[in-house]
């Protein structure tokens, strides 16, 4: 389903009220009470930038995102599939890390987690600044992987390779090159 980004408004966490926030469930404990409990000191302290997403015509909140700057060491191969046509002698890649990503439990499934991804990358690739990724430390759940998966995300080798080791991991460091 295509979301109609002309009903589609963001709003800055300082600007939306306690009450406003409170009327938002996506269904995980987590996601849930970050918005409601920390997401307005950690944006106040500049730790993560957070976005509150509303559709016309619903009332409450229908997302959110937070953004927090962010810089990846990327193995070899994946370098190379950065396509850069000289060899860029640096350890670590600029990104944006996005901290959180939530829809509102009866939108889900409906197109608007795919269109907060593709707003998020014209945010980060439009930034003052050098941004190459947008990173995620997606939650270990298929049906989680496979939504970042659906929209680009790569898995990192190396974290790849961690997780075949250790077997069970609570998040999954994943990628999307902001450029392809």
């Amino acid at each position: 389903m295509a979301v109609n980004a002309s009903k589609i408004s963001l709003r800055h966490i300082q600007d939306v009220e306690d009450e406003v926030l409170k009327q938002f469930s996506c269904g995980r404990p987590q996601l849930d009470e970050f918005l409601h409990e920390d997401a307005r000191d950690y944006d106040k302290h500049g730790l993560t930038s957070t976005v509150v997403v509303f559709h016309e015509d619903i009332p409450d909140p229908v997302g959110y995102f937070s953004l927090t700057a962010d810089s990846v060491h990327l193995s070899g191969g994946e370098r190379t599939d950065l396509g850069l046509p000289f060899d860029a002698p640096i350890s670590f890649y600029p990104a944006v890390k996005l901290t959180k990503l939530a829809v509102v439990e009866s939108m889900q499934s409906t197109g608007v987690g795919e269109y907060l991804i593709d707003l998020i990358c014209g945010i980060a690739s439009s930034a003052p600044f050098a941004v190459r990724l947008l990173t995620v430390d997606a939650v270990n759940h298929d049906r989680v992987l496979s939504f970042y998966e659906r929209v680009g995300f790569l898995e990192s080798l190396s974290e790849k390779k961690e997780r075949e080791a250790q077997k069970v991991r609570e998040t999954i460091l994943m990628f999307k090159d902001l450029y392809q």
